[in-house]
C-alpha cells in the first residue's frame, strides 16, 4: 500500500479536514484587503517630492501590517459576520473536508500507509534529480553519501559553533554602509535586515541517471528564510537583466528551436552538446566576482558605487555560506551553493566571462552558432572531425576549472528536453524522454485547484507540439 501511495507523486495533495481557524484567518485577511482598497481609493499615494538619486532601487519591502479598521463599513461588517456564521456551521459538521464534504481522495488504508511513511525515521524519501521519480534510501546510506560529499575539504569545512550571531553583525555593517550612502532606501534596508533568520540546511537529490544502485547526490543548500536569503534576492534583481543580455543566453527550449531553424544544414557541419561538470562548486571566488563586475560595468545602468556594493554583497554571501547537517555546522569555501537565489545568474556570468575569453577567435570561422542554458551548451561546428576534437580539447584547457563533457555527431544529439536530428539535410527535433523519466505528472484526484489540474494535459500537449518539427 505504501508503494501505491508513493506512486501518486510527492506533489499529490490529500484532501484535508476543514480547518476552521485557518478559514477564519482568511476571512479576516479578505476584510483587511477590502478596507485597504477603500482607504487608498480615498487617499491615493502622491509622491509630490520625489527623492532624486542616481542609484537604482527595487520594489523590495517588508509586508505591511497596516489595517485601517476605521474604513470598515457596515456592509463589510455584516459580510464578515455572515461568513463567520457559515463557517461555524461547517465546523460543527464532523469529518468535513474542503470542497465536496463527501469526497475523499484517499482511502483509510492509504492514509494509514501515508502515516507509516511519515513516521518511518529509517527511510529517506527524496525526488530524483532528473526524471521525476521518487527515491527511497535507508537513512544510513543517505547520510553516508552526504558525509562523502561534505568530506571534500576543498569545498566544505566544519565549523565549531553556530555562526549566525557573528554573521548577523557583519551583515548589518554592510547594510548600514549601503543605507548611509543612499544605495539602499529605507524600505530596502528594512527588508534586507532579517531579525530572526532560519539556519540553512544541506540535503542531496539522488542522481538515478548516473547510478541506480548507488546514486551520487546533487548537493542543495536550502536557504529559505536564512540570513542571506533576502540579500541574495536583492542581488539577483540586478543580475538577471545582465544575464539576459549575454551573447550565448538561452531562455528555454523554445529559444533554441528558433535559433536552429535559422541554419541550413551542410555536409561539414557537426552537432555538439556539452555539460559543465559541477559548475556551482568550481567557480573560484575571484573569477566569479571579476566576471560579475565586468558585466555590470558593460551594462552601464548601475553607478559605480552601487556596483561596488553589489560586489561586496556577493562577496559577503560567498564567504558566509554556512549550513547545518546531522548536528554539525559547515561552511562552503569554494563556489556558490545551489539553492541561493542569485546562484544561477552568478554562474551564467561566470560562464559568459569564460566564453568571451575562449570563443571569440572561433566565432564566424569553425563555430557557426553557440548557445548555453546555464551549464548545458550546444553549438554547430563547421569543419572536419580533427579540427572539432582540437577545439574541444582547447576548451577544456583553461584556468577557470571548467571541464565540459562533450557529445558530437553528424546525425543526432540530445539537448535539454530535445532530441535533435538531421533528416534530408534539415535540422529536426522532437521531445526527448530520459531513460529515468517516469511521467510523474500530478494525479488528477489531487486536492489542487481544479482549473490548474485541467491545464496540465493542455500544457504537455503544447510542449510536444512545440518540440516536434
Amino acid at each position: 500500500m505504501e508503494i501505491e501511495v508513493l506512486s501518486r507523486g510527492l506533489k499529490f495533495a490529500p484532501t484535508r479536514k476543514h480547518d476552521g481557524f485557518k478559514a477564519l484567518i482568511d476571512v479576516k485577511k479578505f476584510v483587511r484587503n477590502l478596507t485597504l482598497k477603500k482607504f487608498f481609493c480615498k487617499n491615493p499615494i502622491e509622491n509630490s517630492n520625489p527623492i532624486i538619486t542616481t542609484y537604482v532601487h527595487t520594489d523590495l519591502k517588508t509586508r505591511s501590517t497596516f489595517f485601517p479598521q476605521f474604513c470598515k463599513s457596515s456592509s463589510m461588517d455584516m459580510f464578515e459576520k455572515l461568513v463567520i456564521k457559515d463557517l461555524e456551521k461547517i465546523n460543527n459538521k464532523k469529518n468535513s473536508v474542503y470542497g465536496n464534504r463527501n469526497y475523499n481522495n484517499m482511502s483509510k488504508k492509504e492514509r494509514e500507509a501515508l502515516k507509516i511513511l511519515k513516521e518511518d525515521k529509517n527511510t529517506i524519501i527524496k525526488p530524483a534529480d532528473k526524471g521525476g521519480g521518487i527515491v527511497l534510501m535507508t537513512k544510513t546510506k543517505y547520510i553516508e553519501e552526504c558525509v562523502r560529499q561534505l568530506s571534500d575539504n576543498n569545498t566544505y569545512k566544519i565549523m565549531k559553533k553556530d555562526p549566525t550571531s557573528d554573521m548577523k553583525i557583519t551583515l548589518m555593517a554592510l547594510l548600514n554602509e549601503g543605507r548611509i550612502n543612499n544605495i539602499l532606501n529605507k524600505k530596502e534596508y528594512e527588508y534586507l535586515s532579517i531579525n530572526h533568520p532560519k539556519i540553512p540546511t544541506f540535503y542531496i537529490l539522488p542522481k538515478l541517471h548516473k547510478n541506480r544502485e548507488n546514486p551520487p547526490g546533487r548537493p542543495i543548500i536550502s536557504g529559505i528564510g536564512s540570513i542571506s536569503s533576502r540579500l541574495s534576492e536583492y542581488i539577483d534583481i540586478f543580475l538577471q537583466p545582465v544575464v539576459k543580455n549575454t551573447r550565448s543566453y538561452l531562455k528555454d527550449t523554445k529559444d533554441i528551436l528558433n535559433i536552429l531553424i535559422q541554419h541550413q544544414w551542410q555536409d561539414d557541419f557537426w552537432l555538439v552538446t556539452g555539460d559543465v561538470a559541477s559548475l556551482y562548486t568550481i567557480i573560484q571566488h575571484f573569477k566569479g566576482l571579476q566576471a560579475t563586475s565586468k558585466f555590470l560595468e558593460m551594462d552601464g545602468k548601475i553607478p559605480l558605487e552601487q556596483r561596488d556594493f553589489l560586489i561586496a554583497s556577493i562577496k559577503w554571501i560567498l564567504h558566509n555560506n554556512y549550513f547545518w547537517f546531522n548536528q554539525d555546522f559547515y561552511i562552503q569555501v569554494a563556489g556558490t551553493a545551489m539553492g541561493t537565489r542569485f546562484a544561477p545568474s552568478y554562474a551564467n556570468l561566470f560562464m559568459a566571462f569564460w566564453e568571451e575569453t575562449f570563443l571569440d577567435d572561433f566565432l564566424g570561422a569553425g563555430l557557426v552558432t553557440y548557445r548555453r542554458y546555464i551549464d548545458d551548451v550546444i553549438f554547430i561546428w563547421k569543419g572536419d572531425e580533427a579540427s572539432l576534437q582540437f577545439f574541444l580539447a582547447f576548451l577544456n584547457r583553461n584556468d577557470f576549472n571548467i571541464h565540459l563533457d562533450f557529445n558530437y555527431s553528424k546525425q543526432e544529439v540530445v539537448f535539454l528536453d530535445l532530441y535533435i536530428y538531421i533528416e534530408n539535410a534539415t535540422i529536426k527535433t522532437r521531445t526527448f524522454f530520459k531513460p529515468v523519466d517516469v511521467n510523474s505528472y500530478i494525479h488528477f484526484s489531487s486536492g489542487h485547484f481544479s482549473p490548474w489540474l485541467n491545464n496540465i494535459p493542455k500544457g504537455q500537449l503544447m510542449r510536444l507540439k512545440r518540440n516536434c518539427t
